[in-house]
């Protein structure tokens, strides 16, 4: 009798244990991995909103999230000559060189005209979100930098009444007449 008693014990711990294991796998598989991935894409979704939103540029939701973070931090910063320091003051070259080393940590030249030589130029139908803009004046000296958001907004450090980092349009006429030219940094994708 007590022979029988441990093996209906043994057979009893080994269902359990069995019983137990396949439930746990099998929880694992449908409902971990589907709300995992479910998650990260709402959530994705809900970034790429709420900087579509600061940045007043529909996003795609093929964008360095990264980027547009980093770029949404500095909106409002004042404008300041020769400065470089998120909400304290920024000159348009001291943004976009301070945006590239904090993102993708590539230091670029540090003046509007010289970023350039940083750039592989891209024609204006082939700007991606975070290609450099230059503006240049008549005589095609670069003056002005900003980067590309998409939809023909960008985002840059505007002189005009200390306004500072701020998105506009290139359909501006001021951009349309002193466009210059747009560049892909080396070595990125």
């Amino acid at each position: 009798m007590k022979t029988l008693v441990k093996i209906a014990a043994i057979l009893m711990i080994a269902y359990a244990a069995v019983n137990a294991q396949s439930c746990s796998s099998s929880s694992k598989t449908t409902t971990t991995k589907p709300t995992t991935t479910k998650t990260t894409t709402s959530t994705k979704s809900a970034e790429y909103k709420k900087y579509s939103e600061k940045l007043h540029t529909q996003f795609k939701g093929t964008e360095d999230l990264a980027l547009l973070k980093e770029i949404s931090e500095w909106i409002g910063t004042p404008y300041k000559y020769a400065s470089a320091q998120k909400g304290v003051g920024t000159d348009c070259s001291g943004f976009v060189t301070q945006v590239y080393k904090t993102v993708y940590g590539i230091q670029l030249n540090r003046s509007s005209y010289d970023i350039i030589k940083n750039v592989d130029v891209v024609s204006r139908s082939n700007m991606k979100c975070g290609d450099i803009l230059f503006f240049a004046d008549d005589k095609g000296k670069i003056y002005h930098v900003g980067i590309y958001l998409g939809q023909d907004n960008f985002v840059h450090a505007a002189t005009t009444k200390n306004v500072g980092v701020k998105v506009e349009t290139l359909n501006l006429q001021y951009y349309k007449d002193h466009f210059y030219k747009a560049g892909h940094v080396k070595g990125m994708k």
